[in-house]
């Protein structure tokens, strides 16, 4: 699905995950066939989300392998649309943070 945001959608995999990029990544997802889920790891404030239990988690405190401080947990296709929107927004919002210039992104502005 990540890979169907463009074509310019680069996916590569690493031991623990997979990462997504289009410039910077934009998300990595973990398989965990015990839970039969995907955790999805997002580049999105998770301030700006209202979080809901077991399906979206704020992840800035916690370790975790790959990029990004939004978990979104995948069970079926319904919790699969309804992650579609953050990981668009996820893709935007990376996107737009590498096409900044260095110096200003140095200085936290936005």
């Amino acid at each position: 699905m990540l890979e169907a945001f463009g074509d310019d959608v680069q996916k590569t995999a690493r031991k623990f995950y997979v990462a997504y990029r289009r410039m910077k990544n934009f998300a990595c997802v973990e398989v965990h066939p015990h839970d039969h889920s995907l955790r999805v790891f997002a580049k999105v404030d998770p301030a700006s989300v209202e979080l809901e239990a077991g399906f979206t988690r704020d992840v800035r405190s916690i370790g975790h392998y790959g990029t990004g401080d939004l978990e979104i947990r995948i069970r079926d296709r319904a919790s699969l649309d309804r992650a579609s929107e953050l990981l668009l927004r996820s893709r935007r919002e990376a996107t737009r943070a590498a096409s900044r210039p260095r110096s200003l992104r140095c200085r936290g502005i936005r």
